[in-house]
């Protein structure tokens, strides 16, 4: 699962967490280009037990729009929050939604935990959801479809930790440059209405219903990187990465991914995502 989209192989990420066993990357160039744009975002620096502004501009949204990176900002909800309208997947050139993130500088420990109250809306209450296809729902990966949001955080370490698992572009002969260990998704419990958990499951139709909460501790345990790799896998790369947070956010991915897009299909409906909080206890 991707930091964008098409950062990681088939399996980074994944549900499956299979160590070691990787697939081609699919058009990285377009990652390089999502980071870069993430670099953009002005940081300001957030310390523990804090609660990040919610103010549309800023937080951006990136989207995938014919294999090409679109980045915005969220509208500022009035009663507090922001929050988009999902890109439609059904439209020529499809659209799809990666990232809702807030450009930042933390550093924090494994006693740390990340909350974040979601809601999605929907009109009428029977718009579809679609994944991006290229996530193989639903024959290949039914258990991540049509879509998911989780908790995702991005650091700053050193690219001489990077992962023999980005292999090389697969649309030329340039190593991927980035590092496995500065990218990070909560991959644990699902949640529901009233029970928190580290992701919420798109219905294939319908909102959710209520406010979601995603909550989750800094444990390396709860969260998985850009290879797959749960982050006791190399523990001191992971405390490096929680100590040296730059962004953080929510992502939405679907099938073998966790950032690869979702969107709706216009022809039913469409659908709004509302962030009302996000702290950091």
């Amino acid at each position: 699962m991707s930091p964008i989209v098409y950062l990681r192989d088939k399996y980074a990420g994944s549900l499956k967490q299979p160590l070691g066993k990787i697939l081609n990357p699919i058009i990285p160039i377009v990652a390089i280009l999502a980071v870069t744009s993430l670099l953009l975002i002005p940081a300001v620096t957030v310390y523990a037990d804090t609660s990040l502004q919610m103010t549309g501009s800023q937080w951006a949204i990136l989207e995938l729009l014919d294999s090409k990176i679109k980045t915005t900002h969220a509208d500022t909800i009035p009663t507090g929050g922001v929050q988009f309208l999902f890109p439609d997947a059904t439209a020529s050139p499809a659209g799809f939604a990666n990232l809702l993130t807030d450009g930042f500088t933390a550093g924090l420990t494994t006693s740390n935990i990340i909350t974040a109250t979601i809601q999605v809306m929907t009109t009428p209450a029977t718009t579809m959801f679609v994944g991006n296809p290229d996530g193989g729902c639903p024959a290949s990966a039914p258990n991540n479809c049509p879509g998911s949001v989780r908790l995702y955080f991005a650091s700053n370490l050193p690219q001489a930790g990077m992962s023999s698992c980005l292999g090389m572009n697969g649309n030329s002969d340039h190593t991927i440059v980035a590092n496995e260990f500065d990218y990070w998704w909560s991959n644990t419990t699902p949640a529901v209405l009233g029970v928190p958990g580290s992701y919420y499951q798109f219905q294939q139709t319908g909102g959710s219903g209520g406010i979601i909460t995603l909550q989750v501790s800094l444990d390396p345990l709860n969260w998985s990187d850009l290879c797959g790799h749960r982050g006791d896998f190399v523990a001191s790369a992971f405390m490096a990465s929680i100590s040296n947070i730059k962004d953080l956010g929510v992502s939405f991915g679907s099938g073998f991914f966790f950032e690869n897009g979702v969107g709706v299909d216009g022809t039913t409906g469409t659908a709004t995502f509302q962030l009302t909080s996000y702290t950091i206890t």
